[in-house]
């Protein structure tokens, strides 16, 4: 959601601090975004299947890239350049939504029979 609001903030404010501002928002948004899901997807896959979830996550993300680069680019023809951005942030905003509601800590004193512990260094 930081990460969404410092999108919104470059669209919406049409002001050079506001645009600095927006970018330290959406970058400290990102900042915290990437580990985190990278870190959830790791605590939940066992580590023999670890690789494939982390891969198939990268492969979703991926085409995420790639389906919002062409949607952004129709609605930018359509509607201009503000409206594409504004379609970003809506959808960054979604997601985040979606995983405030969708996802659960995994390291709650209920779950730490869940965790894998590793007596001997892992080569």
């Amino acid at each position: 959601m930081v990460q969404a609001g410092g999108i919104w903030l470059t669209v919406q404010v049409p002001v050079y601090t506001a645009w600095m501002i927006g970018a330290l928002v959406q970058g400290i948004g990102t900042a915290m975004v990437y580990p985190t899901l990278l870190a959830a997807i790791s605590d939940v896959a066992h580590p023999e299947w670890r690789a494939t979830a982390m891969g198939a996550y990268r492969f979703w993300r991926d085409l995420g890239y790639a389906l919002g680069a062409l949607i952004s680019g129709i609605v930018a023809d359509l509607l201009g350049m503000r409206a594409a951005i504004q379609v970003v942030a809506f959808f960054t905003f979604l997601s985040a939504l979606h995983v405030a509601i969708r996802m659960r800590e995994t390291h709650g004193a209920t779950s730490r029979q869940n965790v894998v512990t590793v007596s001997q260094p892992v080569d």
